[in-house]
């Protein structure tokens, strides 16, 4: 039989506690023996080609190496995403901004429009948090009840005579983030 955890016991479902336990001989690990020959110099690579432009500083137990950031080149036909071409419920969570950045707008689709699993690595400050913004409102969108609002009732901030009402107990989201800036 197989247990929830997966363990197979031999014979019938009940363990006989009254069998005498089989001892294993302890085996003894020559860690000198596993550590790499090099120590942490590990590198597959003996050679390593480097920008002209990178430069070396040799410090008292280690060497710094400084590659300068490569200037990306923006594609002529790239078009960023604008606040205004967002749905309308969606713009209040960007206020005060005018468009996306270029990883917001390449993630836009995906983190809006789909419930795709996504993976975004990018460099503090690349607007990682933006895209999981959208991700939220994917969802919030999911569960986003339109409803008309008289033209009594109307205030100031309700748009074009409807309000939207979300159905919170329907899902939940959880965020993760630092305490504290990275940098």
């Amino acid at each position: 039989a197989i247990d929830s955890i997966q363990v197979k016991s031999e014979g019938g479902d009940d363990m006989d506690v009254d069998e005498p336990k089989v001892e294993e001989k302890a085996i003894e690990l020559d860690l000198d023996q596993l550590a790499f020959r090099e120590g942490s110099h590990t590198m597959s690579n003996k050679k390593c080609n480097l920008p002209e432009t990178s430069w070396r500083a040799m410090k008292k137990g280690y060497e710094e190496v400084h590659v300068p950031a490569v200037r990306s080149v923006i594609p002529k036909d790239e078009k960023l995403v604008k606040i205004s071409e967002l749905p309308l419920w969606t713009q209040k969570a960007f206020k005060n901004m005018e468009k996306l950045n270029r990883v917001q707008s390449k993630m836009y689709e995906v983190a809006l429009k789909s419930s795709e699993n996504l993976l975004l690595c990018a460099p503090t400050g690349a607007g990682k948090t933006n895209v999981a913004f959208l991700t939220m409102l994917n969802v919030l969108g999911q569960y986003r009840r339109e409803r008309s609002v008289d033209s009594e009732s109307e205030n100031e901030d309700t748009e074009g005579g409807s309000e939207d009402t979300f159905d919170l107990d329907s899902f939940k989201i959880v965020y993760v983030a630092p305490m504290k800036a990275l940098v």
